[in-house]
C-alpha cells in the first residue's frame, strides 16, 4: 500500500531566508513595544525547556519555521512565545510574513480553508515536518467564545465585541503562551518521539 508522503514545503535553502527574531524585531512597523513586552515577559517553565532540549538532542536539532504579520494580536503574543522557547531549548527560529510567503501559507491553512496566523512548523533533523501549531491555545479559543456567547445577549456590534474581548484576555495572555508550549509539546512533540 503506497503512503502519501508530504512534499518539503520549507527547504533548508527556504528555511535560510526567513528573519531571525532580531532580524524580524527589527523590520516591523506595528506593535513594536508589545511584540518586545511578550518576549521580555515570557520566561518558559524550566521543565518545557528540558522536555525541548532533550527531544532535540535525540531527534534533532530542531528548527521552526513561524509565520504571521505584526498586526495580529495572536502573532503579536504567539511569535515572542516561540522566540524565547527557541532560544531557551536551542532550536533554531526562522519568522516569515504571511502575505509576502503565500506559499507557504497556503500550507497551512486552518480547517484547509482560513490563513490564521500565528502558524508554527516543526522540522527535525533531515528537514521534514514533524508538526504544525495554528493560531492559538485551546483555552483561549475557549475564553472568546465564552466572552463572546455572555456578550451576545447585549447585540453590540463587532467593534464594541473585539473591545471587550482586548479588554478581558489581557491579564491571561501569558497563561495562554505557556498553554501554547504545552499544547505543542503534546500535539506535536509527543507523537513523533
Amino acid at each position: 500500500m503506497a503512503t502519501e508522503t508530504r512534499k518539503r514545503v520549507i527547504t533548508p535553502e527556504r528555511f535560510g531566508q526567513g528573519y531571525t527574531w532580531a532580524d524580524y524585531l527589527a523590520a516591523i512597523q506595528t506593535n513594536k513595544d508589545r511584540f518586545q513586552r511578550f518576549y521580555d515577559d515570557f520566561q518558559p517553565e524550566p521543565a518545557e525547556v528540558d522536555f525541548f532540549k532533550r527531544f532535540s538532542l535525540r531527534k534533532g536539532p530542531v528548527r521552526v519555521a513561524a509565520i504571521g504579520e505584526d498586526w495580529c494580536p495572536d502573532v503579536v503574543r504567539g511569535i515572542p512565545c516561540i522566540a524565547r522557547l527557541a532560544e531557551a531549548a536551542g532550536m533554531e527560529l526562522r519568522i516569515f510574513p504571511r502575505d509576502r510567503n503565500l506559499d507557504l501559507m497556503d500550507e497551512y491553512l486552518w480547517r484547509h480553508e482560513f490563513q490564521s496566523i500565528p502558524v508554527f512548523v516543526f522540522l527535525g533533523r533531515d528537514g521534514n515536518e514533524l508538526g504544525h501549531f495554528i493560531e492559538r491555545p485551546a483555552t483561549a479559543y475557549k475564553f472568546v467564545a465564552d466572552v463572546r456567547q455572555e456578550l451576545a445577549p447585549r447585540n453590540l456590534s463587532d467593534e464594541e465585541t473585539m473591545k471587550i474581548v482586548r479588554e478581558r484576555r489581557e491579564p491571561v495572555q501569558l497563561a495562554w503562551m505557556h498553554d501554547t508550549v504545552r499544547e505543542i509539546r503534546e500535539q506535536i512533540f509527543y507523537r513523533v518521539l
